[in-house]
């Protein structure tokens, strides 16, 4: 839905969209659930150049972990994305060896597809647990963008984020997850974003950890570009 409302508002008619929309690959959780990994990739909109990015994100202090984030442009036409990824893999490896040798995909509780037209990619409600009926109380996410101040190249409107948990159960109160006070260069010039994944690991010790994978959608040297940030969702 995010995708196609772009398409229109700029004029990209379907055969003159040539975005990029990164690759989303989880590589996981720790075993304790305190470490989320993930990995896109893609061909860079305009240049043609293969990219790679891991992100070791750190749920309870809300940051990454070093020497992540890698980002990796190879500005050759004839490499491939393959080989950008095996270059930053190589980059993260002995982290990965250390805190996500063996990573737990967790579940995925809610996906937005970019090719899902009927989706609310603003709204994700959901249970930890796929048990029918449901024993676990109700989780709702909702995102919503504003106006804010990008860098310094950015010629357009750009665009900030507020994440919030809404109360669904009697004494809960919405709760802030994130909101944007500035906007950093490595999200280039946003001008949406959306929830793309939600995922939801049981940790061996008691209770959830959550993550939400978030769109980020800016404008391109062809058409609107998709780019993927974390979020942890405290869950317990």
């Amino acid at each position: 839905m995010v995708l196609g409302l772009l398409l229109a508002a700029f004029g990209f008619g379907s055969s003159a969209a040539a975005g990029d929309i990164a690759t989303l690959e989880p590589i996981g959780f720790s075993q304790d659930g305190d470490l989320f990994a993930y990995q896109e990739s893609g061909i860079q909109d305009g240049s043609g150049f293969p990219y790679a990015h891991i992100f070791v994100l750190d749920l309870n202090a809300d940051r990454f972990v070093d020497p992540s984030p890698v980002r990796v442009l190879l500005k050759d036409e004839a490499a491939s994305v393959a080989d950008a990824m095996s270059e930053a893999r190589a980059m993260v490896a002995m982290l990965l060896a250390e805190r996500l040798a063996d990573p737990r995909k967790g579940e995925v509780v809610v996906e937005n597809l970019p090719t899902d037209l009927s989706a609310d990619p603003k709204t994700a409600r959901f249970v930890p647990r796929a048990i029918l009926p449901p024993i676990d109380d109700p989780i709702e996410l909702r995102l919503s963008t504003f106006a804010l101040q990008g860098p310094e190249f950015c010629e357009a409107e750009t665009r900030g984020f507020r994440l919030a948990r809404i109360a669904l159960v009697a004494g809960a109160a919405t709760s802030v997850l994130h909101e944007d006070t500035g906007i950093p260069v490595s999200r280039s010039c946003p001008l949406d974003y959306g929830i793309r994944q939600v995922r939801i690991y049981e940790k061996p010790s008691g209770g959830f950890a959550g993550v939400a994978l978030l769109t980020v959608t800016s404008r391109g040297f062809e058409g609107p570009d998709i780019r993927h940030i974390a979020l942890p969702v405290p869950l317990d």
